[in-house]
């Protein structure tokens, strides 16, 4: 997308009694229109959806979310999505503290694209209440959503990213050695 201005907000979403740490990003384009982002999402495999109870909590392949911590409450973050280059690329953000705990937690972040879904036709920050507006966007067929897996950088209290060392054929054999 070019010329384009995509806007973003990190919420806490309670869905019943289970909370999650939520992405809503809205773009405009000045030759596309406003729903530029949402169509680009879609065709990158991002779910249309009218009904987020009817979500797949696995993540949705080739969308993930980077987020490097080590200056909070300044966090850079990265949206991966099923292209060479990232949809935003290391955008200085501030999210609450429970947001990022969540996400770090729970490994995935629900991820909500569609047009004014943060900033009013106008331009200027949405004031009515965000499950009103999410629900309106997703029964008229402008919201794509799905979860999109989620690493994190670590800091004091976040759940760092388990890297797992592959088994070498080296290491395996002299494991077995020594227990021999």
């Amino acid at each position: 997308m070019r010329n384009n201005r995509i806007t973003l907000q990190g919420v806490v979403w309670t869905f019943g009694d289970r909370e999650l740490a939520a992405l809503l990003l809205d773009g405009h384009t000045v030759r596309d229109g406003p729903e530029a982002l949402l169509l680009a999402a879609q065709s990158r495999g991002l779910p249309l959806t009218t009904d987020l109870h009817h979500l797949s909590s696995a993540p949705v392949p080739g969308w993930g979310i980077d987020v490097d911590v080590t200056r909070y409450p300044r966090t850079r973050l990265t949206v991966r999505w099923p292209r060479p280059r990232p949809l935003i690329d290391a955008a200085e953000v501030g999210f609450p503290a429970r947001w990022q705990w969540l996400a770090a937690t729970q490994r995935t972040v629900l991820l909500l694209v569609g047009c004014t879904l943060v900033t009013a036709p106008d331009g200027t920050a949405r004031r009515d209440a965000l499950p009103v507006r999410v629900s309106r966007l997703a029964e008229s067929g402008l919201l794509a959503a799905g979860f999109a897996e989620f690493r994190s950088g670590g800091r004091r209290g976040a759940a760092p990213v388990r890297r797992i060392r592959p088994r070498t054929k080296r290491r395996f054999s002299r494991a077995r050695r020594s227990v021999a």
